[in-house]
């Protein structure tokens, strides 16, 4: 690496740990090098300090036309001693993040430089050794560099899945539009065994990975090759199962339900492939039981009676009853004072509860769930599908995406379904790791869409346990997390910090900067100040997937996600729709399903 006096631009003035003070040269602002120009001073912008025969390679975040006084500075001046830096001179203030000796380039440190050494421009040379350290066939390219032209912004694709991400940016930046391109460049560019998972909670991502995705969704366009989701009410923990088709409860009925989940999964384990030793069976066990049955005998045993009292000689019921139509059994009604027949002497009092759980199986917007198709269990537990086929069919098909579209989950079980997808998965592969389709063999990628909807700070939910396990185990099991939100205010923080790429797009809200800033993984928070000024589909890459902190134009995505702008003006240049499509608009409503009913029923 050639040390040029042309690239000269100042000397070192002051370190501190990686923060190196500059004071700049009387240069002027533009700089011509080999017939390419340079800006001098612009926040961002790369510097070089050669150290024998290293180079030392920092990011410019602090611009003044002063000294840069910290604190102690300001102790010791006004203790008497002024400070040491030049006054009249223009400084920098820059962070190191890399070295290179010869052309090999690493993230890091060895040594520092000391008082007088001098810093050089970073030419168009110096940047492709420092982006050359991403190998091409280890890479995705999204984009390019902004700062430096042809210089392609590729992305270390195992660092990225291995080390989680976070995507963040202002609605409007050009979010969405990111996760397309990156989903884009892992389907596109040669990676047969790709898989990446995506929580899609608007519908966004459908038209636009096309052929390169299977779309799973509660009401599918089959015409369009879509699938239904199912998400099987067994393979939710038991406290999780209660919230959704129970509600609340006393401790005490609590208890004796659970006690009930756990003996009919016992009894009902005989019928999966290789059924388990019933002592490490329990409720939160992921084996198929019937609902309905459940719901039948619990309603039975609230509204026996009984011909003597203390509960003996139970009265024959009026009416059988039919746990599969869910229709209760009825008995003789119990009589006034001290006549037969008796009332139960202890009952749960669930009544309430039983109800509830009996509008939610009837409910259509919860079939996906208690009624989920061929992993419905009949009367005795048994499945014609096990979650083996639901898994395989989610991640082990011959497509690198899946979009799991739960725009249609009502929004108060949306957290539970969310965390149970993940969890579901991530066991699957978890139990699987030494197999060819376990996690470390064939590597999983998980991108949470809107994840502030699921994981807010400050709470606790079945989505906050599954993805805080996922980022704090999944490195070991090959399972990635790429979390996506335009409100990082209001993700969990505890996530945030996991993510070993930061990719923030722009931002202008003051706290969500600031969320940014404490996040990001070098000691360049400064760049944070960048953030509302980046251009739509701008964005700053700092951390594990990226060789330095750099800013990149990222590529306009093939197809146009669904959450993209609309196009104004233009869509209202164009002659006014039909009134009597709102007629089909109303069908969807009342049907949940954005499909035209004349063209649902003709699929």
């Amino acid at each position: 690496m050639n040390v040029d006096a042309h690239t000269l631009i100042g000397e070192v003035d002051s370190v501190k740990g990686n923060i190196v003070t500059v004071a700049l040269t009387d240069l002027p602002n533009i700089v011509m090098v080999d017939g390419q120009s340079y800006r001098v001073g612009q926040v961002g912008g790369f510097v070089r300090i050669p150290v024998g025969y290293t180079q030392l390679f920092a990011v410019c975040t602090y611009v003044s036309a002063s000294p840069i006084v910290d604190q102690e500075d300001e102790q010791h001046s006004q203790e008497g001693a002024p400070p040491h830096r030049q006054k009249g001179r223009k400084f920098l203030q820059v962070a190191l993040f890399g070295e290179a000796i010869g052309n090999r380039f690493e993230r890091g440190i060895s040594q520092y430089p000391t008082i007088g050494d001098r810093v050089h421009l970073v030419t168009q040379s110096d940047m492709r050794i420092i982006y050359g350290s991403v190998q091409e066939e280890r890479s995705v390219t999204i984009g390019h560099i902004a700062a430096a032209s042809g210089i392609k912004g590729a992305l270390d694709l195992g660092r990225l899945v291995n080390r989680h991400s976070a995507i963040v940016g202002s609605t409007g930046s050009g979010k969405s539009n990111l996760v397309a391109v990156l989903l884009e460049a892992i389907a596109t560019q040669e990676y047969p065994s790709a898989r990446v998972l995506v929580i899609d909670p608007h519908g966004e991502y459908a038209t636009a990975l096309g052929e390169h995705a299977y779309v799973f969704k509660l009401k599918p366009d089959v015409s369009k090759g879509e699938q239904s989701l199912h998400v099987p009410f067994w393979a939710l923990p038991f406290d999780e199962l209660r919230t959704i088709a129970l509600g609340d409860m006393q401790p005490g009925s609590e208890a004796a339900i659970r006690d009930e989940v756990a003996k009919r999964k016992q009894d009902a384990s005989r019928h999966v492939r290789q059924p388990p030793s019933n002592t490490i069976v329990t409720a939160d066990s992921p084996i198929p039981f019937s609902l309905r049955k459940l719901w039948f005998d619990l309603d039975k045993y609230e509204n026996q009676t009984f011909n003597q009292r203390g509960g003996v000689d139970p009265c024959l019921p009026t009416e059988e009853g039919d746990a599969e139509d869910l229709l209760a059994a009825r008995f003789p009604p119990a009589a006034l004072g001290a006549a037969a027949p008796y009332l139960n002497p202890s009952p749960r009092n669930i009544r309430k509860q039983l109800d509830l759980c009996r509008s939610r199986i009837m409910d259509s917007r919860y079939s996906f769930l208690l009624k989920p198709g061929l992993y419905d269990p009949d009367l005795d537990g048994k499945c014609k599908e096990d979650l083996d086929v639901l898994v395989s069919r989610w991640v082990g098909h011959d497509r690198p995406v899946t979009v799991l579209d739960v725009s249609g989950v009502p929004s108060a079980i949306l957290p539970a379904i969310v965390g149970t997808l993940i969890r579901i998965v991530y066991d699957m592969l978890f139990w699987g790791r030494d197999l060819a389709v376990g996690g470390r063999k064939q590597p999983l990628l998980v991108v949470l869409e809107e994840a502030h909807l699921f994981l807010p700070e400050g709470q606790d939910s079945p989505a906050h346990r599954a993805v805080a396990r996922v980022a704090k185990e999944g490195r070991k099991y090959g399972v990635g997390m790429c979390v996506v939100s335009q409100r990082p205010t209001e993700v969990d923080s505890s996530v945030l910090s996991q993510c070993g790429t930061m990719i923030a797009l722009r931002l202008s809200n003051t706290q969500d900067k600031g969320r940014v800033e404490s996040t990001m993984p070098d000691d360049i928070g400064a760049l944070a100040a960048m953030l509302p000024a980046l251009r739509t589909g701008e964005g700053i890459v700092v951390g594990e997937a990226m060789p330095i902190p750099s800013r990149i134009r990222f590529f306009r995505a093939g197809r146009k996600p669904e959450g993209d702008d609309p196009d104004m003006p233009g869509a209202w240049k164009q002659p006014r729709p039909d009134r009597a499509l709102y007629a089909h608009a109303l069908d969807n409503w009342r049907h949940q399903t954005d499909v035209p009913r004349e063209e649902e029923n003709n699929g």
